[in-house]
């Protein structure tokens, strides 16, 4: 059921709005038999706009929401965390990488003040160039998964072609990178404009 539902929810589709939406996690309302309850880490498409409050619910997660509130009448319980399994079991890892994935591909074509992103590479990682030095770019690849949670390790390197395509890049692949730190995911945005400025419109 798991590999269904990884093919079912893709990184990317569409948000309520109508545009494109990103894929990530919210706690929503439920009404209960028993009361108002809540789901916790629900995954939703959303666009991610400051503007928009509104999001899709994939419909593999709609279903299984209708057995999670049954779960929670019979329990007599009014917030539950979302999971694929009944029982409780922790079993978020068949989404998880899409998750993050969406958490990436939100990225794609933004600019800040002194950079702009290039391309997406396989949702894993992002490819900035620098406004200030054209030849300057920044990579944002995230690393394997510890304990601790989810880190992105974040590089520059100088490529004389300003113009770098996804083509060219995967053909250039920089050995040559210099690492200037590694970063949370949850501070990445965070990091982005403290490196870059604000986002442009």
């Amino acid at each position: 059921m798991l590999g269904l539902l990884n093919d079912t929810l893709s990184p990317v589709d569409q948000c309520g709005c109508g545009d494109t939406g990103f894929l990530t996690s919210r706690t929503l309302p439920i009404a209960l038999n028993h009361g108002a309850g809540k789901v916790i880490n629900v995954p939703v498409y959303s666009c991610g706009s400051s503007m928009c409050d509104e999001y899709r619910i994939p419909s593999a997660v709609a279903s299984r929401l209708d057995e999670l509130a049954e779960e929670m009448e019979a329990r007599e319980v009014l917030s539950i965390v979302f999971s694929w399994k009944t029982s409780g079991e922790d079993d978020t890892i068949g989404y998880q990488d899409s998750l993050i994935q969406g958490f990436i591909w939100k990225f794609h074509r933004r600019s800040y003040e002194d950079a702009q992103v290039l391309f997406v590479i396989n949702g894993n990682a992002l490819v900035l160039q620098s406004k200030l030095d054209p030849s300057e770019y920044y990579i944002l690849k995230r690393l394997e998964e510890s304990k601790d949670g989810i880190f992105f390790s974040f590089s520059k390197f100088i490529e004389e072609d300003e113009e770098l395509t996804y083509e060219k890049y995967i053909e250039l692949e920089p050995s040559f990178q210099k690492e200037l730190g590694t970063v949370e995911m949850e501070e990445v945005e965070d990091m982005l404009i403290e490196e870059f400025g604000e986002v442009c419109d």
